[in-house]
């Protein structure tokens, strides 16, 4: 057995605030910890009895329980990075650059392009730690040892070309698209923001809109190849129904119009890419609808009562009707006619939301149609506010936006020769794209260090459900950013996220 009295006060003290910091260490982690950092042998029986002591262990011998297919991990705040990197396809285009250099299985470097990437953000002591009080990471593959990643680093970086490869990636998957161009066939056009929140007349699109090249070229191909619905925040207006708003609408239905091709613009306003759309296709379309919005210009009706629905990738209760709505564009004349669903959150409570889709009821049913909206747009009332809040800035702001850029993270013209400090950059770039366009608008202006403490140090259970991953953040007393990491999770379930095994990311927080 250990003999605690032999330990030093520093040592009792650094044991008992990792063991605060992170409830999921067990015994064996802290003595590692313990070891690495004051190289002393520490029993884990002399563990057990300081925390014990100081009434925060669990008992000798037993472990926090895990539900079948739940693990709790330290160290998962770090999924927001993770979220990121989806978004921007950095990991993808690493991995392809570097297996067309080493020829080595794309599974297999993307494992390892990953623990390269996320390691930095932990102590080697407390990367040794997870893989021996986990077992599994989801971020770092803990079949890995040091000695494994360090021989893989030294075999990329004697492979002279591949820095300026990975170089011209990282420059490269940042670029964001501000809007797209939609062409009808009878010569309309309307806007699209990259983050489909709503149809434009113009091509004056808050940068908050903006997503990535790799991001908005998946959606444009489930839409224009797979055929899945677009699915729309929102119809655009307040009072009328907006002309760009049919055109959208007979684009996508009408036999006479069709979209005939999509065109890409940056942040500058530059062209980046136009795409030809097979005529043979007309996906569907899915839109929220306000109770408020073009009162004079609409004739709604429910067409069922009310009944349950669960939410499961986020456990929420809502309660939907069928309902149909009549639109009237009183500049063009023209009218259209939707059925959809109508959703509130409580069952005596007003409807929040319609949803209305072209697609025939026979083939979308009402349940079907809420979870395909909710699948993108999950924050209703919330969503909105951060929307017209976003809007309201970028109207009356005295300064234009700022763009999102790299420029202000150090990296010379010219490619490092080191391929440890081109990740360590990639990890900086994805950190700032959180704080663009995940955490509310103070943090653009914060630093890597004030995130990672906040945020991506934060425990979390990571549950893999039907057609996704449920990350559930476990906060400690007192955590101080709790509206923060609430607005972080909101954001990052609007963007329909798709990591690399095809499940969709979730957040959420206890």
């Amino acid at each position: 057995m250990g003999v605690i009295y032999k330990l030093k006060p520093e040592i009792k003290k650094f044991i008992l605030e990792k063991k605060q910091t992170k409830p999921g260490l067990g015994c064996r982690a802290l003595a590692l910890l313990a070891e690495n950092k004051f190289k002393i042998k520490v029993s884990k029986s002399s563990i057990n009895l300081i925390i014990k002591q100081a009434g925060l262990s669990l008992g000798v011998g037993r472990r926090r329980k895990r539900r079948r297919g739940v693990l709790q991990a330290q160290g998962l705040g770090a999924v927001l990075l993770k979220a990121a990197d989806c978004l921007v396809g950095g990991s993808s285009y690493l991995t392809e650059v570097i297996r067309n250099r080493v020829g080595y299985p794309k599974q297999h470097l993307i494992a390892k392009t990953e623990y390269i990437l996320y390691s930095p953000l932990f102590e080697a002591s407390d990367v040794a730690a997870l893989k021996h009080d986990c077992g599994l990471w989801p971020l770092i593959n803990s079949r890995f040892t040091p000695g494994d990643i360090s021989s893989y680093l030294n075999e990329l970086q004697r492979v002279g070309a591949l820095s300026l490869d990975i170089f011209k990636v990282i420059s490269k998957v940042f670029q964001e698209i501000s809007c797209v161009k939609v062409n009808l066939s009878d010569n309309n056009l309307f806007y699209l923001d990259g983050q489909l929140h709503t149809i434009w007349s113009t091509q004056r699109i808050p940068p908050d809109f903006f997503t990535t090249t790799y991001n908005i070229n998946s959606y444009i191909n489930k839409t224009f190849k797979e055929e899945e619905p677009l699915v729309l925040f929102m119809a655009p207006g307040y009072d009328i129904p907006t002309k760009e708003f049919f055109y959208f609408m007979s684009g996508l239905e009408a036999k006479e119009k069709m979209v005939t091709k999509l065109t890409l613009y940056d942040s500058k306003l530059e062209e980046v890419e136009t795409i030809s759309i097979d005529q043979g296709k007309r996906p569907g379309f899915v839109f929220g609808l306000w109770p408020w919005q073009f009162s004079a210009y609409r004739k709604a009706k429910l067409i069922s009562e009310f009944g349950h629905l669960y939410f499961e990738p986020l456990k929420i209760d809502f309660y939907i009707a069928e309902a149909e709505v009549e639109l009237l564009q009183p500049t063009i004349n023209k009218r259209v006619t939707l059925k959809g669903c109508a959703l509130k959150t409580k069952p005596e409570g007003k409807v929040q939301l319609i949803v209305l889709s072209n697609i025939p009821a026979e083939k979308l049913k009402a349940e079907e149609l809420t979870n395909l909206y909710l699948n993108h747009w999950p924050n209703l009332d919330e969503a909105f506010r951060d929307f017209s809040r976003k809007i309201e800035l970028f109207t009356y702001a005295i300064n234009p936006q700022p763009f999102f850029s790299t420029q202000t993270l150090s990296l010379d013209k010219q490619a490092p020769n080191s391929i440890t400090a081109l990740f360590s950059y990639y990890l900086k770039a994805l950190d700032l794209y959180v704080r663009r366009h995940f955490l509310p608008p103070e943090y653009e202006s914060k630093d890597f260090p004030t995130t990672k403490e906040q945020f991506y140090g934060l425990n979390a259970k990571y549950k893999k459900q039907k057609n996704g991953i449920l990350v559930t953040f476990q906060l400690p007393q007192g955590y101080a950013y709790l509206k923060e990491l609430d607005y972080a999770c909101r954001r990052v379930n609007e963007r329909e996220i798709t990591l690399s095994d095809g499940k969709r990311l979730w957040l959420t927080r206890q």
